[in-house]
């Protein structure tokens, strides 16, 4: 008759089997399945990063020198950084302010089920759904000749006169239907994180409502607002796709400068937009660096 081992007694003989192992090979192991990982990381991001660098700190002669990253901020350039500056920080504040009474709806209306889930869902997607796909979709609904576009002509003649989906106004409002979409994915977690128990709380001490809010959840919530919109600052400072399928050269955005200095065939200068993408590297690793500061403060105030 064959004895079968107890299953106490098999993890304690695998556990012992683990410990007698070199600690070597466990760490060998370990990481042997973070290869892939690593191996992608460098070929597409370190290299690339590693040879933009090396491109914009040196000189036509092959010397080091600042020339190029101080050419990249001479007027013109310094009015693209402006005007990006601006798009970036207009369509950051309305998105976090429109995406989080977004997200305070879903997490608050659980009914009817099925909304709630589709409108989640929808954001989800929105939320990555930028590029040439959504240009043309705008173009189609209110370009000159856009399905919106002439139905409001013919039901408010001179409505639209001065509008331009090209224009910066045309290229925030496209934005929007990103940058809303995802500070509702980004904000969801945290007001998930908001305990009903502190409400109570506040509510058997007197707090109002207003009150609870004001000195509850707004100081809860405050660096997670404000990690969610430097992230849609980032977002949309680095978006080339979009403004470029709808802009073109109209508009004096550095994603777009840096574009025709790689491809173009009258302004080609790999060097001057590799000094362009330092400077915008800069910009948006300062920003992830405090939005990452933040988020750990969050999280330190949800966890507890």
């Amino acid at each position: 008759m064959t004895s079968v081992a107890h299953p106490v007694e098999q993890e304690k003989a695998a556990g012992e089997k683990r410990r007698r192992l070199p600690w070597s090979s466990v760490r060998a192991g370990t990481w042997a399945g973070a290869l892939p990982f690593f191996a992608f990381m460098a070929f597409f991001l370190i290299f690339p990063l590693l040879a933009n660098l090396v491109t914009a700190f040196r000189a036509p002669d092959g010397s080091f020198s600042f020339e190029t990253m101080a050419e990249a901020m001479d007027s013109t350039h310094r009015e693209a950084f402006v005007l990006t500056t601006k798009l970036s920080v207009l369509t950051a504040f309305i998105g976090a302010i429109l995406g989080t009474v977004l997200a305070w709806a879903l997490q608050s209306a659980r009914k009817p089920a099925w909304l709630n889930s589709l409108v989640r869902s929808f954001s989800a997607l929105a939320s990555q759904s930028g590029g040439v796909n959504l240009a043309y979709a705008f173009i189609a609904l209110l370009g000159v000749q856009g399905l919106l576009t002439g139905i409001l002509n013919k039901l408010f003649p001179g409505m639209l006169d001065g509008f331009s989906i090209t224009s910066f106004t045309g290229v925030t409002l496209v934005y929007l239907y990103f940058q809303i979409p995802l500070m509702a994915v980004l904000m969801l977690p945290a007001l998930g994180g908001i305990k009903k128990q502190w409400y109570e709380a506040a509510a058997s001490l007197g707090a109002t409502r207003a009150q609870y809010l004001r000195d509850v959840v707004i100081p809860v919530l405050w660096p997670t607002l404000l990690g969610s919109f430097l992230l849609l600052f980032a977002n949309s400072f680095a978006a080339y796709a979009t403004a470029f399928a709808l802009a073109g050269g109209s508009l004096n955005l550095v994603p777009i400068l840096i574009g025709f200095y790689i491809s173009g065939n009258v302004l080609l200068n790999p060097g001057l937009a590799a000094g362009l993408v330092t400077w915008m590297m800069v910009i948006i690793l300062a920003a992830m660096g405090i939005r990452f500061y933040l988020t750990r403060k969050s999280d330190q105030w949800l966890k507890n």
